[in-house]
């Protein structure tokens, strides 16, 4: 009598291993939740009389930060090494500077570039469809 109920419990065992072997891997995305600050655009330092650029992720599937006068975000996606944003809003305020001005639209049209990601010794690097590093931020 005891044999029955072991062979259907062998056999559950079994369907469960069999169904978690086939089930899709979930990919931690280890970006979500993390704050950066920008200390390469396209090869060079930031301007360093502006606001700190910055840029964060969060737990969801939102992005935002501080482009150097103005506030900003969007969407993001990030799975393994891709990373892509979506369209991306900020305030309207102008730079008093207008080499800051000029920053902030070279930082907006890098983030629009880019397609990957690497974690670098502390360091975050944002590349575009050449591989070429666009962006570099240290962790906050």
């Amino acid at each position: 009598m005891l044999r029955q109920p072991m062979l259907i419990a062998g056999a559950l065992v079994i369907v469960l291993a069999i169904s978690a072997a086939c089930s899709p891997t979930i990919v931690r995305n280890p970006l979500a939740g993390t704050q950066w600050r920008l200390i390469e655009l396209d090869g060079r330092a930031p301007i360093p009389t502006g606001e700190p650029l910055t840029l964060r992720f969060d737990q969801g599937d939102q992005a935002g930060g501080n482009s150097g006068c103005n506030l900003y975000g969007g969407s993001y996606r990030a799975t393994n090494t891709a990373l892509t944003f979506g369209a991306l809003a900020s305030t309207q305020r102008a730079c008093l500077d207008p080499a800051l001005n000029d920053q902030e639209t070279a930082f907006y049209q890098a983030l629009g570039a880019v397609v990957s990601y690497e974690l670098v010794g502390g360091q975050l690097v944002l590349k575009d469809a050449a591989s070429a590093a666009r962006l570099r931020f240290v962790q906050v």
